[in-house]
C-alpha cells in the first residue's frame, strides 16, 4: 500500500491572505483613531468607494476616502475602535467593532460633547494588492435612534427656549 500526502498550497495561501486582511483592517482602524494618513494611505485603492459616507452618500475616489478617514479623529476626541469579532474570506473582511469617543464639533450632526458609544459591522472588499476597494458600514440602529432622539430633543428644547423668550418679551 502506498500513501502519498500533499500539502494543499491553496488553503495555506488563503489563510495567509485572510490573516493579512485582518492585520490590514486593524492598521486602518488604528490609523483612523490617530488620524495617521500614512497608515490609511497605504491601504486604500485609488478607485475606492466608501458607501457609508456623510449623509448616507457614497464617497468615491481614493483621495476622498483617505481624507475622510484621516479627518474622522479631528471631529471625535478620544476616538477608539475595539474589535469585538473579525473574519476574512478571500476578498472580504467582516469586522464587528465598538466605537467610542466624544464629538468635538457638530460635523457628524450631533452637538459638540456628545458621547459616542456604538457597535457596528464593517464589510470591506480588498483587491489582490491588499487595498480597500469598497466599504459598507452597518451601525446599531438603537444607538443611531438614541442620537437622533438626542438631536431632536436638543432642537425641541432650543425651540421651546426661543418661544418662551419671545413670549416673555411680549409681556
Amino acid at each position: 500500500m502506498l500513501l502519498i500526502s500533499c500539502k494543499d498550497s491553496s488553503s495555506s495561501g488563503d489563510a495567509d491572505r485572510n490573516n493579512k486582511n485582518l492585520d490590514f483592517n486593524r492598521q486602518i482602524l488604528k490609523g483612523i483613531e490617530k488620524g495617521d494618513s500614512i497608515a490609511i494611505n497605504a491601504h486604500i485603492a485609488d478607485d475606492a468607494v466608501d458607501h457609508q459616507g456623510p449623509n448616507g452618500q457614497d464617497v468615491k475616489g481614493g483621495d476622498n476616502v483617505r481624507h475622510m478617514l484621516a479627518d474622522m479623529h479631528n471631529h471625535v476626541k478620544d476616538l477608539k475602535f475595539d474589535v469585538l469579532a473579525e473574519a476574512s474570506n478571500g476578498d472580504y473582511i467582516f469586522c464587528l467593532t465598538h466605537m467610542t469617543g466624544t464629538t468635538s464639533d457638530a460635523t457628524w450632526g450631533m452637538p459638540s460633547g456628545t458621547a459616542i458609544d456604538e457597535k457596528g459591522v464593517d464589510v470591506v472588499k480588498v483587491n489582490k494588492d491588499n487595498k480597500m476597494t469598497e466599504h459598507w458600514g452597518f451601525v446599531d440602529p438603537v444607538a443611531m435612534m438614541k442620537h437622533a432622539n438626542d438631536m431632536g430633543t436638543n432642537k425641541m428644547d432650543n425651540k421651546m427656549d426661543n418661544k418662551m423668550a419671545t413670549d416673555s418679551a411680549k409681556k
